[in-house]
């Protein structure tokens, strides 16, 4: 006779493993570098494990209903649910950042900075985040259009970096102003403001 250990556990696993499957296939994951596919096929082993160890701990008869549930079938590697969702909202997030005033302001001043400062601040690797998506939709690649379908991070990225490159200082010996790292745009709106400045003192 076979011997019944903890047969509410296998019994729930199993669920949770075909709500898993389910939850995955039609709204996929977050997985950040493996397709949907892939963890469907994972998800799908652990359907077949936990059938198995039922098979070797319950009697035939005690079997739980959701064993008699068919296991799924493997899918392509390559399956990603929301496939056109993705896409759409991948190509809406890459116009977003590319009006955000940070992004803007880093991608004037990135060709002006010496090397030490790109690298102080990793303006590079910021602005390819948006590179990084627009490649990412030329070559339908979902599992990277997917990273940034919550594009908070990534502007946030794009604030901090602005505010690391506004911190920056002159080198040693070097006659640099603020006017000299920040784009012509700013150096007017300090211009307006200067004179306005003039006005108001020569009023008084």
């Amino acid at each position: 006779m076979k011997k019944e250990k903890h047969p509410q556990n296998l019994e729930a696993e199993l669920q949770q493993a075909f709500d898993r499957w389910d939850t995955l296939y039609k709204f996929g994951g977050h997985d950040p570098f493996w397709s949907d596919g892939c963890n469907l096929n994972l998800v799908r082993n652990h359907i077949s494990h936990y059938k198995q160890k039922i098979e070797e701990t319950y009697e035939p008869q005690n079997y739980p209903a959701i064993y008699y549930r068919e296991a799924p079938s493997e899918v392509p590697q390559d399956y990603m649910a929301r496939s056109e969702e993705i896409r759409s909202k991948a190509k809406k997030v890459v116009q977003v950042y590319k009006k955000d005033e940070n992004y803007q302001f880093l991608l004037s001043l990135v060709e002006r900075l010496d090397l030490k400062d790109i690298k102080t601040t990793s303006i590079r690797n910021v602005i390819n985040y948006v590179k990084g998506l627009e490649q990412a939709i030329a070559a339908d690649d979902l599992i990277s259009m997917r990273r940034h379908e919550n594009p908070e991070g990534y502007i946030e990225s794009f604030l901090e970096c602005a505010e690391r490159v506004k911190s920056l200082k002159p080198r040693d010996n070097e006659q640099l102003s603020l006017f000299d790292v920040w784009p012509d745009e700013f150096s007017e709106e300090a211009d307006e403001c200067e004179e306005e400045d003039q006005g108001m003192n020569m009023r008084l």
